[in-house]
C-alpha cells in the first residue's frame, strides 16, 4: 500500500533540486496578488497530445507542492489567474490535483500553462476574464475573445 508520508517525502526530495522560482499571481477584486512559489518546469511531449484535447504543442507542464498553495491559503488556481517564470507570464489551462495525490491527501498539483508573452499584467480595464476566453479591449475600442493570454 502506498504511504501519503512517503510519496509526500518522495515529492520533497524531487522538487528541491528541479525546483525554480515561479510568481504565482491570483485574480483578486482587479487586481493580481503575487505569491513566490517553486516548481518544476517542464514542456509537454509529442507523446502527450490528444487530438480534441486541450494539450497544444508549447504548452508548459508545472508540477508544484499543493502545500505551498495550502501555506497561502489557495485552494486551486482559476483561468483568470496567471504564473510568472522568468519574466514571462502564462495562462492557466487545466489544474490537475488528482493524478499526484494519495487518497484525500493533495500531494502536488500538475499545472497546464500556456503564454510566455511579457510579465506586464494587463489592467482589469484592458482584460476582463469571461467564462470561454479573455475578452480583450484594443486600442480602438474594438472588442475581441481570445482562447489564450498574450
Amino acid at each position: 500500500m502506498f504511504n501519503a508520508a512517503k510519496y509526500q517525502s518522495m515529492y520533497n526530495r524531487f522538487l528541491g533540486p528541479l525546483a525554480r522560482p515561479v510568481q504565482v499571481l491570483v485574480s483578486s477584486d482587479g487586481e493580481f496578488i503575487s505569491y513566490a512559489m517553486t516548481g518544476h518546469v517542464t514542456k509537454y511531449r509529442e507523446s502527450d497530445l490528444v487530438p480534441g484535447g486541450s494539450i497544444q504543442l508549447g504548452d508548459l507542464k508545472l508540477i508544484m507542492l499543493y502545500e505551498d498553495f495550502e501555506a497561502f491559503g489557495i485552494t486551486k488556481l482559476e483561468l483568470k489567474d496567471r504564473i510568472n517564470i522568468d519574466d514571462r507570464t502564462y495562462s492557466i489551462v487545466h489544474w490537475d490535483e488528482y493524478s499526484r495525490s494519495v487518497g484525500e491527501k493533495k500531494i502536488a498539483v500538475e499545472i497546464t500553462i500556456r503564454g510566455g508573452g511579457m510579465a506586464t499584467i494587463a489592467s482589469r480595464a484592458v482584460f476582463r476574464i469571461i467564462g470561454t476566453g479573455d475578452q480583450r479591449i484594443t486600442g480602438d475600442g474594438d472588442r475581441r475573445i481570445i482562447r489564450e493570454a498574450v
